[in-house]
């Protein structure tokens, strides 16, 4: 038998708060996404503006960092010609290689997942990292 550890929705939603303060100073509509350890929802925020087609993106991105338990932007073999080109098709094509997508680890083992979509790969990473060391700070009351 094995015990794992997953996020609450209270921590989600203390994860998403920070994303979507960061989101809010750099000026971009995202749509944030925190998983469970499997890759499926526990929260979504569209936040005003946020693309519509950015809610699957950002879901697909959790679902990766989650379920492969490494960030998203890792995958530079999954371009044409290198060893993973077509990973994308797998998991009727919910994984994706995108930035902004990240596991979210405590003890070494995978909890979870943030993901963000809307910005460019730089303001993406931002809200992901505001989200995790909200959540790191937590852990350290």
């Amino acid at each position: 038998m094995h015990t794992y550890k997953t996020l609450t929705l209270e921590e989600a939603h203390t994860i998403l708060d920070a994303a979507q303060k960061k989101a809010e100073e750099v000026g971009v509509p995202e749509v944030l996404c925190v998983a469970d350890n499997a890759g499926y929802p526990i929260a979504l925020r569209r936040l005003d503006g946020g693309k519509v087609t950015s809610v699957q993106i950002a879901m697909n991105k959790a679902f990766t960092a989650a379920g492969h338990r490494k960030r998203t932007d890792n995958y530079k073999n999954a371009y044409p010609g290198e060893e993973a080109f077509g990973i994308f098709t797998q998991h009727e094509g919910r994984f994706t290689v995108f930035v902004g997508g990240f596991p979210i680890f405590v003890d070494g083992q995978c909890v979870g997942s943030i993901a963000a979509s809307g910005g460019n790969g730089e303001q993406d990473i931002a809200c992901c990292e505001a989200g995790i060391a909200a959540f790191m700070a937590t852990l350290k009351k």
